[in-house]
């Protein structure tokens, strides 16, 4: 005889238990481990492998050191700001001036209006700001409305509670709970955890959130044949020179315009970097016209296209990223050309 209960009604529930067991399980690991790091406050961020919400990171980061850190200048725009330190860009600055780095992923001009108008409502202090671009952002005119990319309930108009509940359906998703508890039960990395669990320990700053890629260090240990040894990571520039369509327009302009605003209302200096990319691909003539006329012909700078930047591969980690050592560079000719 089994020892299922009688009752029919019982026996419904404790099947209903059954087939539950699983996601409850799995409900009560995102609760325990907060893999996303968004249920607590966190001092840093860079003491997991789960691949985090940059911007929300950002976010926590400012807002959990602006009372003893007196930040007035940022850092925005996509993944290539890793090339631009703040302690390189405050060698071009005030004294006092302190800079922090606010970047998204994949990021869109709607994001970067979305993060200076976030900033302004808090009252942050607005002196200097710094966009690493690209054609992509430019054509995006919206924030990124993807749990990846949610701020705070603030910014994306929801509630705490709807806020919170985004990440955890994130988490719930099977690409991103099965490679989770994969890796925390053989704490091995495999390449089909890519998007979820990030290779290596990443380094990242707790005040000022500088990204510190572990690739620097394989360069420094393999020289010249890092490039030899990650030669698939750069593919033919098919597109070298080419023109690329103009990204720029109404809701484009609207949103440059705002940009303008928030840094008049704090007679903020910005600066709008083009990024030399890998690819080559030159931006349309019309998108830097238009730039210049809302934000000033100082503010904007191109290093699109084929140039002295552009054609030494040392400069680039693979295709998608270029490293500190251009940004550097990048900074010392916009800087120097200003003091001319």
């Amino acid at each position: 005889m089994t020892n299922q209960p009688k009752n029919p009604k019982a026996r419904f529930w404790l099947r209903i238990f059954i087939l539950l067991l699983p996601i409850n399980i799995i409900v009560a690991v995102y609760f325990i481990k907060d893999p996303l790091m968004v249920l607590h406050r966190y001092e840093r961020f860079d003491r997991t492998n789960v691949m985090l919400n940059e911007a929300y990171v950002g976010w926590q980061n400012y807002l959990a050191h602006r009372d003893s850190i007196p930040y007035n200048s940022y850092i925005m725009g996509n993944s290539s700001t890793m090339a631009f330190t703040t302690t390189e860009w405050q060698k071009y600055l005030q004294p006092g001036d302190c800079a922090v780095r606010f970047f998204d992923n994949g990021e869109s001009l709607g994001g970067v209006s979305q993060k200076l108008e976030l900033l302004d409502s808090v009252g942050a202090t607005i002196k200097n700001v710094l966009v690493i671009a690209n054609v992509p952002l430019l054509k995006d005119a919206y924030p990124m409305l993807e749990n990846e990319h949610l701020i705070s309930p603030e910014a994306a108009n929801m509630g705490k509670l709807e806020f919170q509940m985004r990440f955890l359906q994130r988490f719930l998703q099977p690409d991103f709970s099965v490679h989770y508890l994969k890796y925390l039960i053989t704490k091995r990395y495999q390449p089909s955890m890519k998007g979820v669990i990030a290779p290596c320990l990443p380094i990242r700053e707790p005040y000022t959130n500088n990204f510190i890629n572990p690739r620097d260090r394989e360069i420094k240990r393999l020289g010249e044949r890092y490039w030899v040894e990650h030669k698939a990571d750069f593919k033919p520039r098919k597109r070298a020179g080419k023109m690329e369509e103009r990204s720029i327009y109404s809701l484009q302009l609207k949103l440059l315009q705002n940009i303008k605003r928030i840094c008049d209302k704090h007679k903020a200096t910005i600066k709008f970097v083009m990024s030399p990319e890998y690819c080559q691909t030159k931006i349309n003539p019309e998108d830097i016209r238009l730039m210049k006329s809302i934000l000033g012909d100082s503010a904007v700078w191109d290093f699109t296209g084929i140039n002295e930047y552009t054609s030494d591969i040392h400069n680039y980690y693979e295709a998608g990223h270029f490293r500190p050592t251009l940004g550097a560079r990048i900074l010392q000719q916009i800087y120097q050309t200003k003091q001319q």
